[in-house]
């Protein structure tokens, strides 16, 4: 066997358009990084197809850190041993509903639960459209094509030299 790369970075996206956090490890399974975009904001505006407020049309949505309350309880699926034992395709036991809660930084520092309707009138304050935002959840990842994105850190590079902003693993910087 021949190498063919290295892994510098693990990240999940608990709630979709925000922010990722970075993981030392990832349960991977057939939907996906265990935890992942398991929640989004839908909106009426959106088409049916796909319903979801995303960043491209609430870039501050970026700025948001949402932050898994019992992360312990969210690394992997509770019945792990079990859980390895299913065949492919199969899906794994989730956490209790309790231990899924998200709290989300604002831009400005203050923490909100995932569920706080402040949290909602602050991601629809300035979005162009008439958008009636509700939260959804669910046990899989809401991705908009594959539940996992691999790329290299040439690609990042290179994505950064052509729209002009200087990138890293954490944020973005418009380059001078």
């Amino acid at each position: 066997m021949s190498l063919i790369g290295n892994v510098e970075s693990l990240w999940r996206y608990p709630v979709k358009s925000m922010r990722g956090e970075e993981l030392e490890e990832a349960f991977v399974g057939f939907a996906g990084v265990y935890g992942d975009r398991v929640f989004a904001f839908k909106s009426s505006a959106s088409h049916k197809g796909f319903p979801y407020l995303t960043a491209r049309e609430q870039q501050h949505m970026l700025k948001y850190q949402p932050r898994f309350r019992h992360r312990d309880k969210t690394a992997q699926p509770p019945n792990l041993s079990e859980a390895e034992s299913l065949p492919p395709g199969a899906t794994p036991l989730y956490a209790d509903t309790d231990d899924w809660i998200v709290d989300v930084e604002t831009p400005s520092g203050e923490i909100l639960s995932i569920d706080d309707a402040g949290l909602i009138r602050m991601l629809g304050d300035g979005i162009r459209d008439a958008h009636n935002l509700t939260l959804l959840s669910s046990e899989r990842s809401m991705t908009d094509c594959r539940p996992v994105s691999l790329f290299s850190l040439q690609t990042v590079r290179q994505v950064g030299e052509e729209v002009g902003v200087q990138t890293d693993k954490r944020r973005f910087r418009r380059a001078p």
